[in-house]
Formats: C-alpha cells, sequence, structure tokens
C-alpha cells in the first residue's frame, strides 16, 4: 500500500483529532508531550515526512530521552504513547508497514515502577516561599498552595465554583457538574467537602479579593480558578506549574551544573526540557505521601483525596519503610 507523504505535524494533529472524543482528555493529555518532543526530534534531524521515520529514528530517540534525565518508569510511559501514535499512523498508511512492533518498551523493576515522581515537602516549601515572596495571592500561588494543601486532582480544582468555597466553615465542596463541563472522576462517588487550613483560607480569599479574574464560564457559573477567558485550562495549570518548578526559578541555581543565561529551558515555553521541572500529578502524590507521614490514617486520605486505600498504596504512598514504621509507631502497644 502506497505511503503518504504526511508532515510530522500533521501527523500529530490529525491523530489528536481521531483520537478525541474516543477517550477521556485527561487521556488524551497524557499523550501531548511525548508526541510533541518526537515531533521536534523529528524535525531537528531534517525529516519532513512520516513515511521516512524508521525504527532507527525512534530508538535514537529513546536514547535522547535517556539523555534528559529522566527516570525509568517515565521513559516507559513515554514509548507507549508514542507507539500509540505510531499505530495509528500505521493504520492510516503514512509510516512504514511493521513501525509499531518493530518499538520495544523499555523494561522496568517494581522498584523502578513505584519510584515515581512526586514534590517532597522540601521543595514544596521552597516554591511557596518563592511564591509568598514574589507572587503573593496570584492565580499561580493560590492554586499550587490548594492543591499541596489538600491533595486533590486537577481536575477537581479546576472544577470548582466560587460558591463551592466556604471561609467561615474553613471548607470547600466537591461536586460532580458533568452537565455543565467539570465532571469529578469517580463521578458522585468523588463528592466531599475537605477542610482547609487558616494559611490557605487567607491566601485564597486574597486571591479572590485582588488577583481573581470577574469572568464566568461557558455555562454562566463563576470558576474559583480563573484566565481571562473563564474557567481554567487544566493545560494553562500545567504551564503555570512546569515553570515554577524549576529549581532556577525559586533558587537562582541550576543542579544540573547549566548556565542559567544559556539553558533553553529557562524559556517559559520551554520549562518542560528542565530535567528537575514536573508535572501536576507529582503535586498530589507529594501532598498524599506528607498526609501520610504526619500519621494521617490511610482511610482519612483516601477520603480527603478520593482514592482508594489500595490505588493509594500502590501509587501515592511514596515513603521509604523506615518512614512507614515511624507512622505505625503511635499504635505500638
Amino acid at each position: 500500500m502506497r505511503k503518504r507523504d504526511i508532515h510530522p505535524r500533521k501527523a500529530r494533529r490529525d491523530y489528536f483529532k481521531a483520537r478525541r472524543g474516543n477517550i477521556k482528555d485527561s487521556s488524551l493529555r497524557s499523550y501531548e508531550f511525548p508526541t510533541r518532543d518526537f515531533i521536534e526530534f523529528l524535525e531537528s534531524n531534517g525529516i519532513k515526512s512520516m513515511s521516512e521515520v524508521d525504527g532507527y529514528h525512534v530508538e535514537q530517540w529513546k536514547l535522547q530521552r535517556k539523555d534528559d534525565g529522566i527516570k525509568q518508569i517515565t521513559l516507559v510511559n513515554n514509548v507507549k504513547h508514542l507507539r500509540r501514535f505510531i499505530k495509528w499512523c500505521e493504520s492510516a498508511s503514512i509510516v512504514q508497514s511493521g513501525l509499531y512492533d518493530k518499538i520495544e518498551v523499555p523494561s522496568v523493576s517494581r522498584e523502578q515502577e513505584a519510584s515515581q515522581d512526586k514534590v517532597t515537602q522540601e521543595k514544596a516549601e521552597k516554591i511557596l516561599e518563592y511564591l509568598e515572596v514574589y507572587e503573593y495571592a496570584t492565580r499561580q500561588h493560590a492554586l499550587f498552595q490548594f492543591l499541596w494543601h489538600t491533595g486533590c486532582r486537577i481536575s477537581g480544582a479546576v472544577s470548582l465554583d466560587l460558591c463551592d468555597y466556604d471561609p467561615q466553615q474553613n471548607h470547600v465542596k466537591f461536586r460532580d457538574r458533568g452537565e455543565t463541563g467539570t465532571a469529578l472522576k469517580n463521578g458522585g462517588q468523588g463528592e466531599r467537602n475537605v477542610t482547609l487550613s487558616e494559611n490557605v483560607i487567607e491566601v485564597l480569599n486574597d486571591y479572590i479579593a485582588a488577583r481573581r479574574e470577574e469572568v464566568d464560564d461557558k455555562h454562566g457559573r463563576q470558576p474559583l480558578f480563573t484566565t481571562s477567558e473563564g474557567r481554567m485550562r487544566r493545560q494553562r495549570a500545567y504551564k503555570d506549574f512546569v515553570a515554577v518548578s524549576r529549581p532556577c526559578v525559586y533558587t537562582n541555581d541550576c543542579p544540573h551544573n547549566r548556565e542559567i543565561e544559556d539553558c533553553d529551558a529557562t524559556l517559559k515555553k520551554r520549562a518542560y526540557k528542565c530535567p528537575s521541572s514536573l508535572s501536576l500529578h507529582p503535586i498530589r502524590r507529594g501532598s498524599i505521601t506528607r498526609h501520610l507521614k504526619n500519621s494521617w490514617p490511610k482511610e482519612a486520605v483516601s477520603e480527603r483525596c478520593d482514592v482508594s486505600v489500595g490505588v493509594l498504596e500502590k501509587h501515592y504512598d511514596a515513603r521509604n519503610e523506615e518512614e512507614k514504621r515511624l507512622g505505625r509507631r503511635e499504635f505500638t502497644e
């Protein structure tokens, strides 16, 4: 069958159009970075048509991702997402037949699988110190403090309306409103009231009073976290956080021995290129770990963060064995 000469960027756009509506938006977003990074790699190597792509290009891209200093589990996930993209390209006859089967997913140990990125308490405190001094009560400050304190998903945070926030009663209400565009991951079962600390309430109050954009979303609702265009979108939140998670921003130093003035990752639009930058989910993982380190029962964390105890233990509990022992000590007779 004749292969078509389709530019890599067009192939990626067509892929997302084809997938949109067939899988959840949150799942589709996980394909954005690996496919974009692969397309940029192809362009930097002079590839102008997907028909030119072969197994060697994929292997060279995998080596480049390794050189970026990413964890093995991240590389595994990146390759899995790329394979799915290549499989679609193969079905559309725009890459070599059989290329999908030639792409090997790297192996990963159980320890590597469990060792996923998280925002440590030390890093969170440094980021908060920076935000409190230089970006006090901005959307970035209010949102990061809220995510770190509650351990909620970003989808839950951006679903909140002003009426869900009750500073007098010190809590916020998560409600499933799928019919107007903000469904909770677990639907009605994910609905809950979450207590907020006085410090978080103070920042949220100042954000609402001075920095929040007073706009409605397309359904006429008043979102808590807004942009000039309406309800804050997950991608906007990602861009905000990945930028502030770079050590050069909150410490003015680079742990990777790069010259800050010459580093491409100092540009906000290239912040994801920094080996130390993180996406949004590690905030949730780090927050849950912090709750557990502070001797919260797993059942209480499960209810607060809308995650089953089983999933919490497998994917979110990043404590080492000694930290787990210390957490059990108060229950020892």
